[in-house]
This record gives C-alpha cells, sequence and structure tokens, in this order.
C-alpha cells in the first residue's frame, strides 16, 4: 500500500450505539505503564468476543503501523464497497474516518493518536451496513505484550494454526511480530483471504509487523503484500519504536533480492548505530526476518545461514549489535546464542518438519530444542526487563527466558 493511499477524512461523530457490548466496566482493566507518567493512558481495553465474520467482509479488520502516532486501519470487501471507522479512546468512539472512495481492498489512516494510548474501533461497511470491531494500544509504552509467529502457511496449516486462538486470545498480545511465510503462495489472494480468516480471533486487536519470505516475495518485494499491508519505508525492511523497544523488519530472500547488500544492508546499518548513539535509545532492539542465521537442523540450507551472518550478523554486530533476532523458515523451535550474546529464536505456528541436522554457524549455540509441536512466542516487556514464553497449540509452555539490561 503506498503512502498516496493513505489519505482519509478526520470528522467529530455522535457516541456511538453498540458502547455497551463491550463488557462494561471489565472493558478498562488498569496496567502499570512503566513510564511514570501520570499524564500517559494506562488503560487495558478488553477485546471484543470472537464472533463470526459478516458476509461483507473478505478480509476481516487488520491493522499496522505507519508512524508514531498513525495506525492503518485495512480490510477488504468480496464487493466494491464504501466504509468507514469509528474510533476513539472509550467505547463510545467520538470520531470517525472514511474510505477514499469505492474499492474493494480499503486503508484507512487513523492520524494524531495520542502515544501509549488504547483506542477502540469499528469497522462500519457501506451500502450493508455490516460492522466488525476491535481494539489497539498506540506503540509508547514501556510495558506491553507481543507474540512471535512464523511459518504460519495458510491455507495449508490453517487447521494447525488455529488451535492458538485460546491462548492467543488469553495473552492478549498489542503487537504481533511476523518473521515470513504467512502464506503458501504470496501471490494467491485466496490464500491470504484464508490467512486472515483464520487468525481472525486476534487479528483485528494486534499491531500487525509482517517480514517477506521465500513464500511471500519477488523481485523488489511482494506485489500482494505491498498492496495489502500499511507499513513505512519500501516495505520491505522498515524500523517501528514500540515504546523502549525498537523493532526491525528486514527481507532475507537473497536470490530473489539482489539489492539486500547494496541497499538494505546499509540501511541496517544506520539503524542499528542510531539505536546507540546516546539520543533517545532503545532499551531493547529486535531484529525479525525469515531465514535463520542459525539452526541446528536442515543442513542442507547452512548457505542460507552463512549469507545471513555474512550480511545481517556481522552488520549488526559492527553497528553496536542487538538483544534478540525472531527467524522462522526452519519448521521447529530452537532458541540459541550467538557469540556475543545475541539472541535467537526460531518459531513455527504452522507445522513441525525438522529435516537432517548439522550445518549449524559456527558462532551459534543451540540452548532449547523441541521438534515435536508447533509454537508461538508470547512476550511481555516491562521498562528493563523482557520475558518470554514460547507455547504449544494447547498453551502448554516449551521453553521461558528473559532479558535484562
Amino acid at each position: 500500500m503506498r503512502t498516496v493511499l493513505l489519505l482519509a477524512v478526520l470528522l467529530v461523530s455522535a457516541a456511538c450505539p453498540h458502547a455497551d457490548t463491550w463488557g462494561g466496566d471489565d472493558a478498562a482493566a488498569e496496567i502499570d505503564s512503566g513510564v511514570g507518567d501520570p499524564a500517559l493512558d494506562t488503560t487495558e481495553p478488553e477485546w471484543p468476543d470472537d464472533e463470526p465474520i459478516p458476509a461483507a467482509f473478505d478480509f476481516p479488520p487488520f491493522l499496522n503501523v505507519l508512524d508514531p502516532t498513525t495506525v492503518i486501519v485495512s480490510w477488504r470487501t468480496a464487493t466494491v464497497t464504501t466504509g468507514s471507522v469509528r474510533f476513539g479512546r472509550s467505547p463510545t468512539y467520538g470520531q470517525v474516518a472514511t474510505t477514499p472512495g469505492p474499492s474493494n481492498l480499503h486503508h484507512v489512516a487513523l492520524v494524531q493518536l495520542v502515544p501509549g494510548a488504547a483506542y477502540y474501533y469499528e469497522v462500519t461497511v457501506e451500502p450493508a451496513g455490516a460492522t466488525r470491531r476491535g481494539v489497539f494500544v498506540v506503540p509508547g509504552r514501556s510495558e506491553f505484550r507481543f507474540m512471535h509467529s512464523g511459518e504460519l502457511h495458510a491455507p495449508s496449516q490453517s487447521g494447525n494454526v488455529a488451535k492458538f486462538a485460546a491462548p492467543i486470545r488469553a495473552f492478549r498480545p498489542h503487537v504481533v511480530i511476523e518473521s515470513g511465510d504467512m502464506v503458501d503462495n504470496g501471490d494467491d489472494l485466496h490464500q491470504w483471504r484464508t490467512y486472515f480468516r483464520t487468525t481472525a480471533p486476534w487479528i483485528g486487536n494486534v499491531l500487525l509487523l509482517p517480514s517477506q519470505s521465500n513464500h511471500v516475495n519477488g523481485n523488489g518485494g511482494n506485489s500482494l503484500f505491498q498492496a495489502l499491508f500499511g507499513i513505512p519505508n519500501n516495505e520491505r525492511w522498515y524500523a517501528t519504536r514500540l515504546g523502549n523497544v525498537q523493532v526491525l523488519n528486514l527481507d532475507s530472500t537473497y536470490t530473489a533480492n539482489a539489492d539486500l547488500p547494496t541497499t538494505e544492508v546499509p540501511w541496517l546499518r544506520a539503524q542499528v548505530q542510531a539505536a546507540h548513539d546516546g539520543h533517545d535509545d532503545p532499551t531493547f532492539v529486535i531484529a525479525s526476518w525469515h531465514y535463520p542465521a542459525c539452526s541446528s537442523q536442515y543442513r542442507t540450507r547452512s548457505a542460507e545461514r552463512s549469507w545471513v551472518h555474512e550480511h545481517f550478523i556481522s552488520t549488526i554486530r559492527a553497528a553496536g549489535g542487538v538483544d534478540l533476532v525472531l527467524a522462522a523458515h526452519d519448521r521447529y523451535y530452537e532458541r540459541s546464542t550467538i557469540t556475543g550474546g545475541i539472541v535467537h529464536v526460531i518459531t513455527a505456528i504452522g507445522n513441525v518438519s525438522p529435516e537432517i541436522p548439522g550445518g549449524n554457524h559456527e558462532d551459534c549455540t543451540a540452548i532449547k530444542t523441541s521438534r515435536t509441536g508447533q509454537t508461538t512466542g508470547l512476550y511481555t516487556v516491562k521498562g528493563s526487563a523482557m520475558s518470554a514464553r514460547i507455547v504449544d497449540q494447547h498453551g502448554a509452555e516449551i521453553d521461558a527466558f528473559s532479558i535484562e539490561k
């Protein structure tokens, strides 16, 4: 989605009549934001019930972060429609942004949002009048939750992924970091439909940070990926500041894109250096991409790991380092450390199919490996501490670790 499509009309509207369906007094539990600013909104909004998707929606609403005060609400309809997004800092909304014109794929920019604040929203499709609601928290808090996911592979693994709905909804992440292979074929619109419908129990209540991958790529990036998501920079690699955490999403599809060493790697160097220059430095720096730097399985993929180390890891080390690398591609769970102290994690939410062991990079040490169950990572950031629980499709804990600064 190119920035020119993000223009939206921002109007003040009357209170919405659906306010009484949000859960009453339970809709505004409080959490400690960790920043000590009494003006910061610490509301923890109650997620709406997981209800069937109205027929007017082809894809249910989903959310991306364009900049620190702008969230993009997107959805797709089966026919050409218009629509609007009511939104506000309470279930009565108070503001409305409208679609620029008739279309199937809709992107609406919610602008001038308050950093760290909780928002409620409701998308309406016209002329059907169908609605779907959600919540989100604008980046800016130093206490928040995020989920890491990889290898979802809709539609082939959608049945496995759907089993995670209960543990994800119980955790209620504010952000989801996707390390790629969200679908089997990124050029197939039907498969993207399955992705969004499979993730519907949570996708409308989280800020999604997706990455391109070997199943979702192309020379210059995957065109459907770029059309669907409202993300910054060139929509292939980009940075997102989440309170005291900087997230760098990278494109590791080096066989499809010869410009990665000449364009992406210098960008990566500059971003990591800026995170350590003494000016509003984040407490944590996280990098997410598809091809893992460390893996004790898939011996035949050792060349991919070597490329990642030569171009990404060496650049990161020289520029000041990151705390956590999130990856996918190899279909099993493994937590490793990279020489120098970087924590490296592979998860596979869709399927588990580890192959021939061997070929790990010499700078990698495997700490915890699971070859038997699907996994996703549930992370909690509280100021200078980040804790992680890796769970399977039943919510059972596979691994746990923490990073403290």
